[in-house]
């Protein structure tokens, strides 16, 4: 990147935050994207899984509004590149001054991301977004005549398909209510998009070669490499990307929900136009959590990959540098069988079986 490419960044962010500054009329954007600190420091494990947070997973069908998109774009920026970033050596000194202008900046993509998915993917990609909410008692809210105050049975009605479907999660921390309740904040976001996504066995040439890691071993830096050739094929298939949760509902059971309704909804052939049984996402190999988090879920380690690419905010400016990601896989059958025997929807046993033909084929 050239000086006045530099200069010009430099310039376009300082011109976003200004201008959101003056449409918003507050200086939130500073505060929210200042550095925070991990939940460890003032809470202990024991702590954290005693103050559960009750929530409902809800399927984001249309755009969503416009306070929506902020929240979710506040956890995303927040969970992305401040915790995460941080864990990073470039990182450890808080990153330049800049930082806040940058985060301001890479929120602002996100936001228009978030609003604006559904319109560029466009009506042939199948794409879903799942947010958990708070369950409050009504009374805690303001008496504003537009809040909707529900019963927790009507509440439990807004959750997402599947195994979700009207669950609110930790009910039993909900104290009594007169009022009934109502879905407050958004304590986490994730989406899954149908995407050229590139596996072992997915060419029939000799332009690529990988290591399968079938056997669930660890992957480190550098082992089992993807080499991705100019003609090797690439299958579609749905990716989980951005999960986010807050750091006040971890422990809570929001990630595991959020990735729940994920794998639920691609088996679904009333929500997706093509049903799919299994689920791919990419980890970098320094979240060592991250990866934690998936394997203890039953998604498998298949090769790191170091020619991916991340932003870097620890600079001056922005900048997108070189990063090792590792691919997990997660196979749906069995999961998609339980919800046959239980009557479910999707495509049955006759989907399941044919997806694992298509699995042992390599097609």
């Amino acid at each position: 990147m050239n000086r006045s490419s530099n200069f010009f960044q430099l310039i376009s962010i300082s011109t976003i935050l200004i201008l959101s500054g003056f449409l918003n009329g507050t200086s939130t954007a500073l505060a929210l994207l200042s550095p925070v600190r991990q939940p460890s420091l003032a809470l202990s494990q024991t702590d954290l899984k005693q103050t559960k947070i009750p929530f409902v997973v809800q399927q984001l069908k249309n755009q969503p509004v416009k306070d929506d998109a902020d929240q979710i774009s506040s956890i995303v920026i927040s969970v992305f590149f401040q915790e995460e970033a941080e864990m990073l050596p470039e990182n450890r000194s808080m990153g330049s001054i800049t930082k806040p202008l940058i985060l301001a900046y890479l929120k602002n993509l996100q936001f228009g991301d978030v609003r604006g998915k559904k319109f560029m993917l466009g009506s042939g990609i199948n794409n879903s977004m799942f947010v958990a909410r708070r369950v409050i008692p009504a009374n805690e809210m303001s008496s504003d005549p537009s809040d909707t105050n529900l019963s927790l049975e009507e509440l439990a009605s807004i959750s997402s398909i599947g195994s979700t479907q009207g669950n609110i999660y930790n009910k039993d921390q909900l104290s009594p209510s007169k009022m009934g309740y109502t879905a407050g904040d958004i304590l986490g976001y994730v989406d899954v998009t149908e995407k050229n996504f590139g596996l072992p066995g997915d060419t029939s040439s000799g332009d690529k070669t990988a290591v399968d890691n079938t056997d669930g071993e660890k992957i480190t830096s550098g082992e089992n490499i993807l080499f991705q050739g100019k003609s090797a094929k690439k299958s579609l298939r749905p990716v989980l990307t951005n999960l986010s949760v807050k750091q006040e509902a971890r422990c809570s059971g929001v990630g595991s929900a959020l990735v729940d309704a994920c794998e639920s909804v691609v088996m679904d052939t009333s929500e997706w136009s093509r049903s799919y049984y299994e689920m791919v996402l990419e980890v970098e190999d320094e979240n060592e959590a991250a990866q934690t988090f998936y394997e203890k879920r039953a998604y498998t380690a298949l090769y790191s990959d170091p020619s991916s690419r991340r932003y870097d905010t620890s600079g001056l400016l922005l900048s997108n540098v070189r990063t090792t990601k590792i691919c997990y896989r997660k196979d749906l059958t069995k999961k998609g069988a339980a919800r046959t025997l239980k009557g479910g929807n999707g495509n049955g046993g006759v989907g399941i079986f044919f997806a694992k033909v298509r699995q042992v084929m390599g097609i």
